[in-house]
């Protein structure tokens, strides 16, 4: 995947363990996320999130990537591309820094990103968000993405799963 493709106003790269501090920064600044999914982030929790991959995935079905303007990380995503099925992208990570939240960049940097998924040829995306986390709804409800009745339990709680056709 062209991760260049992903944004027209952000520049974008493949985030590693030499980004965990910048990482766990973007991250301590979005107390809410972290009210509704513990714990608090740490830099072992960055650096085991880098490395995280659902059951018959490998590392190259992974993208953590980082979206910078003028060398300052504005957003994070973690997707994994063909999962669960192939013809499907699972995000499963997006955060925005707070200093950027409320003002529709996010909103903005996720219709780039699906156009270029579909570009790609993948026709749904998937996710989940912490159940009772209303920022979290609110946010992938405005991008159109719709609960598919599906709750799992994992070690920070309900996660609410969600999907938008492409």
């Amino acid at each position: 995947m062209d991760l260049s493709r992903l944004s027209t106003v952000y520049n974008i790269r493949r985030m590693g363990e030499h980004d965990a501090s910048l990482i766990l920064d973007l991250e301590n600044g979005n107390q809410l996320y972290f009210n509704y999914c513990p714990p608090k982030p740490t830099k072992q929790s960055v650096l085991n999130d880098l490395q995280a991959l659902p059951e018959g995935k490998n590392r190259d079905d992974k993208f953590y990537i980082g979206f910078f303007k003028e060398n300052r990380l504005v957003a994070i995503m973690d997707f994994i591309v063909s999962f669960p099925i192939k013809e499907t992208i699972y995000i499963g990570l997006f955060m925005m820094d707070y200093k950027e939240s409320g003002r529709g960049e996010g909103s903005s940097i996720i219709n780039e990103v699906l156009k270029a998924f579909r570009e790609e040829g993948f026709i749904q995306v998937r996710l989940a968000y912490m159940k009772g986390n209303p920022q979290s709804k609110r946010f992938w409800d405005k991008c159109g993405f719709t609960e598919i009745g599906i709750e799992k339990e994992n070690e920070h709680g309900k996660a609410v799963v969600l999907e938008k056709v492409l």
